[in-house]
């Protein structure tokens, strides 16, 4: 037999099966065949795993693009730095940075911005704050192959500001009559971000003018409560409504426990957290560096997470990746901007806090980072899994691998992370996207530009 790429000696992780060794062939970027070993099979080209793990290739769910900063700049070096963390595909929230209440006329445009630029793959979740763009949700379903979108139940009033949202109309009316809508789209996902804004607003008046300072006060002016009610009160108008419902970055216990009651009655609920949720408390001496909505919370929610992801209440891991510098993160903690780069640690936080530390299955991960993702978002056979007739997208993993985190090996435009000086173990040594690869070592070796906006599966 004849490949174009054969894939051998590895421990293949795949989702739902466990891990075999075995070798890959590959022709045209697509997997055409699982072996027990490479003899009598040619090709032109080979990778020696060496021992190594191969994961399908990580489908991060949650970052953004293009806030600070060029869009086409962003999707070269925030893709590169996602595949030097084994991202194969990246789904950016989008909205458009200039005309936020805009109708998204601009979207064949953003692809081939994204297309001439990206050193991975690719999809679009689409952010919804008027009514006006809500009407014309079935046209990006149908002529841009978007089926996701996000709802804001935050960023109203001077909260808007930290992020640049201007003209946000959801309230609780809006947000059932979308769901409503919604639902009457197959495959459609509604992804939301849940916190009380109207309580907020209130306690952040009153800790300033009590003069509350620091990374503390900023967690506890969003209390754990506010993330709650608000987890409720979505699910709420999804199951009455019939919509799939992703939440993103889910930080608290309570939160968790609303969403436990209502996975049992209304099936399609999918459940997000992330990294700085499982590993950093409100406690952290990095001060505005690490002020992020919602906030960081305290150890209690962090092994609450971790057993929510045992139990299979945690569907996904996302970075929520914002390429902020540090110039943004300065004044006080009320001046400072919300968010952190984290695309590129994803994976090795969770190798190194969760295999090595909790006995984490690397399956486990596997399902969190790329299986769970791609079935929700309607990327899945092509992406999320190794099997034949998948996309030959791989990450390859040195479990044992060590190394200490500085900014710069990250490759994001970002200078800082919130990990700066932690020591991982386990890290990415390959990217493969579509049979291409993309980094390698640390390095990115493959084109600026290879990287191709992912159809949905409608099936």
């Amino acid at each position: 037999m004849q490949v174009d790429l054969l894939v051998e000696n590895g421990q293949l992780v795949i989702p739902k099966a466990g891990v075999i060794p075995g070798c890959l062939g590959v022709v045209d970027g697509k997997i055409i065949g699982m072996f027990d070993s490479p003899g009598g099979i040619s090709a032109r080209q080979k990778i020696d795993c060496k021992g190594c793990y191969v994961l399908p290739g990580l489908v991060e769910p949650h970052v953004h693009y293009g806030y600070r900063g060029n869009l086409a700049r962003h999707f070269f070096t925030e893709t590169a730095s996602a595949a030097i963390g084994g991202i194969t595909t990246v789904i950016p929230f989008y909205r458009d940075i200039m005309n936020p209440t805009g109708l998204y006329e601009n979207l064949a445009e953003v692809k081939k911005i994204a297309e001439a630029n990206s050193c991975i793959d690719f999809s679009l979740h689409l952010l919804l704050i008027t009514r006006n763009q809500l009407a014309k949700v079935k046209q990006y379903v149908e002529d841009n192959d978007i089926t996701s979108f996000k709802f804001y139940m935050a960023y109203k009033g001077k909260d808007s500001q930290s992020i640049g949202l201007t003209g946000n109309e959801t309230d609780d009316g809006f947000l059932f009559d979308a769901f409503s809508s919604l639902a009457q789209m197959p495959g459609v996902v509604a992804c939301v971000h849940a916190e009380n804004i109207e309580v907020i607003l209130s306690l952040v008046e009153k800790y300033q003018r009590e003069g509350r300072q620091g990374l503390k006060a900023w967690s506890e002016c969003r209390p754990n409560f506010t993330e709650a009610e608000s987890v409720h009160r979505a699910a709420t108008f999804a199951e009455v409504g019939g919509c799939p419902l992703y939440v993103a970055h889910v930080t608290t216990k309570e939160a968790l426990e609303q969403l436990r009651l209502f996975k049992y009655r209304h099936q399609k609920i999918y459940v997000e957290t992330c990294p700085h949720y499982l590993t950093l408390t409100k406690d952290s001496p990095l001060g505005n560096v690490a002020k992020v909505n919602p906030p960081l919370r305290s150890e209690e929610d962090i092994e609450a997470l971790w057993r929510g992801i045992s139990a299979g209440l945690i569907d996904t891991i996302g970075s929520d990746h914002c390429p902020f510098l540090k110039e943004d993160k300065e004044g006080t903690i009320w001046d400072a901007r919300t968010g952190f780069p984290g695309s590129a640690t994803m994976l090795p936080v969770l190798l190194s806090e969760g295999v090595h530390k909790r006995r984490m299955s690397l399956e486990k991960v596997a399902e969190l980072t790329s299986y769970n993702p791609a079935k929700i978002f309607n990327l899945f056979p092509r992406k999320g899994t190794i099997q034949v007739g998948s996309d030959a997208d791989f990450c390859i993993v040195d479990l044992e691998m060590s190394k200490k985190v500085n900014h710069q090996m990250l490759l994001s435009c970002s200078d800082f992370s919130v990990y700066e000086g932690w020591t991982l173990k386990g890290w990415p040594v390959m990217t493969i996207v579509r049979g291409e690869t993309v980094m390698k070592d640390g390095k990115i070796v493959g084109p600026q530009g290879h990287g191709r906006f992912v159809e949905a599966n409608h099936a």
